[in-house]
C-alpha cells in the first residue's frame, strides 16, 4: 500500500504570517501584503488538493493584519495632549483701551487706504526715496568733502521732500501727545498686513534733513521734531505686537541715535540743543528692547492658523495634521528663541512632548537642528511637519544681535556726556570689555558679535574729536 505524500505547509501563508505581524510596526506597507498574500495562500491550498497545508496560518496572517493595523492606526492618529496653559493674547504686553484711537492715526502713515496714487500716506514719491536712499549711503560711508557735495546739489529737493510731509510730521506730533500708542490688534483671521516700511522711509528723511540743516546752522528747531519722532518710537516700541513692528521700532530708534549723533558731533549746536537731546535720548528700557511681544504674536497668529484655518480644511479633518503636536513643537521654539534672547521672562522652562503620552520618543527641537525634523515625525505628522518648516522666522533670528541698539544707545549716551563736559565711561555691556574710541578715523565703536575689531559687524558712531574734546 502507498504511502500518502506528506502535506507542506504554504510558503504563502507563513509569509502572509509574518507580515501581518509587521503591519503593526509599517502599517499598510506590510498589512496590505499580508492581506493579499494570505488570499492567495489560501487559493492555492484549495486547488492543491491536500499536497499543501496552512489554512489557519493563512486566516491568521491575514487576521493579525487587519488586527494590526487598526492598532497602529489608532495609534498613529492620536495626537498629542492640548497644551495646558497655553499663551493667550492676555500674555501680550498692551496699552489701555482708550488709547485706541493711536494705533489708527499711525496707521495713517502707512495703510495702503490712505495712499494717494504714486505718492505714499507720508508724502514722498519714489523719486523721493530713492533721492534719500542715494544720500544716505554717502552719509553713512562718504567722506566729509562727498557729505558737502550731495547735499548742495540735492539741497531743493531735499528742502521739497521735507515740505511735504508735513502732513506727516503733523501726525507725528499728534501722537507724541498720547501716553502710549495702543496696538490691540487681534490674531483672528481679519488680519491685514501692513506696509510698515513707510515709518522707515520717514525716518530717513528725518536723518537726510539733519544733516542739512546742520550746515544752515538751524538745527534747534528740527532737534524738536526728532525728539518728538524718537518719542512715539519708544512708545510704539513698548505695545508693538507684531515682530515685524518691533524690528521697525528697532531700525528707526537706531537711525534716530545716528541722527542725534551728528547733531551732537555739529560745532554749531549749542549747549541747550544737546541737553534736550540728553533728556531725551536716554537708556533704552528692557520692555522697548524686547522682542517678546512680537514673537508670543507669531505664536498666537499661528495658532489661530493652524487651529482654526488648516484645522478646518479637509487636510485638517485627517490625522495627515496633528495640531496640538504642531503647536507644542511651535511653541517649544517660541520659548526657546526667547530663552536664548535672554527674554523669557514667565517663561515656563520645561518642554512639551510633541507626542501622545504612550509614545517613548523624545520631543524634536527644530530650534537646535535649523528647522530639521526626524524622519519618524515627518511620517506621523507630514503636514504638520510641512507647517512647522514653512514658519521658521526664529530660525534665522540672531538672539546674539539684541544687544546692537543698546549697544549704539551707550555709544550715543557717551558722546553726549562728553559734549556735556561730564565724565565718561567706556565699559562696555556686550562684544568687549570697553567701547573704543578711535580720534584717528573718527569714530567711537565697539566690537560687534563676532568679538573682531575693524569687521563689517562693528557698531560704531561717527565723532568730530575737535568738538567733543577728544
Amino acid at each position: 500500500m502507498l504511502e500518502k505524500p506528506r502535506s507542506k505547509t504554504s510558503r504563502l501563508a507563513i509569509v502572509s504570517l509574518v507580515l501581518g505581524i509587521l503591519s503593526l510596526f509599517v502599517f499598510v506597507l506590510a498589512g496590505i501584503p499580508a492581506i493579499v498574500l494570505g488570499f492567495m495562500s489560501l487559493l492555492k491550498i484549495g486547488r492543491s488538493h491536500g499536497a499543501l497545508k496552512g489554512n489557519y496560518i493563512a486566516w491568521a496572517g491575514m487576521n493579525v493584519a487587519v488586527v494590526c493595523m487598526c492598532i497602529f492606526y489608532w495609534l498613529w492618529s492620536r495626537d498629542a495632549p492640548p497644551i495646558p496653559n497655553d499663551y493667550t493674547i492676555a500674555d501680550l504686553r498692551s496699552a489701555p483701551a482708550e488709547y485706541a484711537e493711536s494705533f489708527e492715526l499711525l496707521k495713517t502713515l502707512i495703510d495702503e487706504e490712505h495712499n494717494i496714487a504714486g505718492s505714499p500716506a507720508i508724502g514722498l514719491s519714489d523719486g523721493d526715496m530713492d533721492m534719500i536712499a542715494e544720500i544716505r549711503g554717502i552719509l553713512m560711508e562718504g567722506t566729509e568733502k562727498e557729505i558737502a557735495q550731495i547735499l548742495s546739489r540735492d539741497f531743493k529737493d531735499i528742502k521739497l521732500a521735507w515740505a511735504v510731509s508735513e502732513k506727516a510730521r503733523d501726525v507725528i506730533r499728534r501722537l507724541n501727545e498720547f501716553p502710549e500708542i495702543a496696538d490691540l490688534t487681534e490674531p483672528g483671521e481679519g488680519f491685514k498686513m501692513i506696509n510698515w516700511r513707510n515709518l522707515i522711509e520717514l525716518t530717513n528723511l528725518y536723518q537726510v534733513y539733519a544733516h542739512l540743516q546742520t550746515t544752515q546752522d538751524d538745527i534747534h528747531a528740527f532737534t524738536v521734531e526728532l525728539i518728538e519722532l524718537d518719542s512715539v518710537f519708544r512708545k510704539f516700541s513698548l505695545n508693538a505686537r507684531l515682530f515685524i513692528e518691533r524690528l521697525i521700532c528697532h531700525l528707526c530708534l537706531a537711525t534716530d541715535i545716528n541722527i542725534a549723533n551728528a547733531i551732537v558731533n555739529h560745532p554749531c549746536t549749542s549747549r541747550s540743543t544737546v541737553e534736550l537731546l540728553a533728556k531725551q535720548f536716554t537708556p533704552l528700557t528692557e520692555d522697548q528692547l524686547s522682542l517678546r511681544n512680537g514673537v508670543l504674536s507669531e505664536y498666537l497668529f499661528t495658532k489661530n492658523a493652524v487651529c482654526d484655518t488648516l484645522g478646518s480644511s479637509h487636510k485638517g479633518m485627517t490625522p495627515l495634521l496633528k495640531v496640538n503636536s504642531t503647536l507644542r513643537i511651535y511653541k517649544n521654539c517660541c520659548d526657546g528663541w526667547l530663552e536664548a534672547a535672554k527674554q523669557g521672562v514667565g517663561i515656563v522652562k520645561t518642554r512639551l512632548s510633541a507626542w501622545p503620552d504612550h509614545y517613548p520618543f523624545e520631543e524634536p527641537d527644530p530650534l537646535s537642528t535649523r528647522g530639521s525634523l526626524p524622519l519618524i515625525y515627518w511620517c506621523y505628522n507630514p503636514f504638520g511637519s510641512r507647517c512647522i518648516r514653512m514658519l521658521g522666522f526664529f530660525y534665522s533670528a540672531d538672539p546674539e544681535r539684541s544687544s546692537d541698539l543698546p549697544v549704539r544707545a551707550d555709544l550715543l549716551e557717551i558722546v553726549l556726556n562728553k559734549r556735556l563736559g561730564k565724565d565718561v565711561s567706556l565699559d562696555a555691556r556686550a562684544y568687549s570689555d570697553e567701547y573704543i574710541v578711535d580720534v584717528e578715523n573718527k569714530k567711537i565703536f565697539s566690537p560687534g558679535p563676532d568679538g573682531k575689531v575693524g569687521t563689517k559687524d562693528d557698531i560704531k558712531l561717527r565723532i568730530s574729536p575737535e568738538v567733543l574734546g577728544w
